[in-house]
């Protein structure tokens, strides 16, 4: 068969959002990876799809984050314009804009190898900046693509519900920023405990990155 035409996948996308979309984003809202919420949908969706969905809603939750926590990022608004009869219309408009916290100033430098001091000093970090509020740099999807074998080292590592979520996300080749939410935590001292995570943990109340 040939591709589909843009009507066709047009209505392809929509037969799939009005048919499972809403459940795919209330599942991710609740933590399920797209093994679990490919198993709990009631109407047959490819995985892909989920995967896409997971990955649009984690996104514009800020569970995920394309640009480093802190930084000035673009939003777009309505406004509301009259012309000169002082008819109503609305634009969309772009602007720049800093998250709550601003920049990450303070860099703390620490060792893997100094594990009891280093989870001492993240569980501090997350209590008092609070899960919403930090956030662990993520290269899940460079790794996959360019460094296979240590990928697959890095995934043995993880236990099955943590493995099941990292593989079931759609990971782009760049660097993203992952919430600490339970579930990350649980991923990121997993790794740490096997001297298998590098990277920077952003905490957005007190202003700090802390760099592993």
């Amino acid at each position: 068969m040939g591709e589909q035409s843009p009507f066709q996948s047009a209505l392809a996308d929509f037969t799939y959002d009005v048919a499972s979309g809403g459940a795919i984003r209330h599942l991710t809202d609740l933590g399920y990876t797209a093994k679990q919420i490919s198993e709990t949908l009631s109407y047959p969706t490819p995985m892909k799809r989920i995967q896409e969905q997971m990955w649009k809603r984690l996104l514009e939750t800020e569970t995920i984050l394309a640009q480093e926590p802190g930084s000035p990022r673009e939003v777009s608004k309505f406004v509301r314009e009259y012309d000169k009869y002082g008819r109503t219309s609305f634009r969309m408009v772009s602007e720049t804009a800093l998250q709550e916290s601003r920049v990450c100033t303070l860099e703390i430098k620490a060792h893997v190898s100094e594990k009891k001091r280093l989870f001492e000093l993240l569980q501090r970090k997350l209590s008092e900046n609070g899960a919403k509020n930090s956030y662990a740099a993520c290269d899940f999807g460079l790794l996959a693509a360019d460094e296979p074998e240590k990928y697959r080292e890095l995934l043995t590592a993880l236990d099955e519900r943590s493995r099941e979520y990292v593989e079931g996300l759609p990971w782009e080749r760049k660097l993203v920023y992952h919430r600490l939410n339970e579930r990350m935590q649980e991923i990121v001292f997993r790794l740490l405990e096997n001297d298998l995570w590098r990277g920077d943990c952003y905490f957005l109340v007190t202003g700090e990155r802390i760099h592993l």
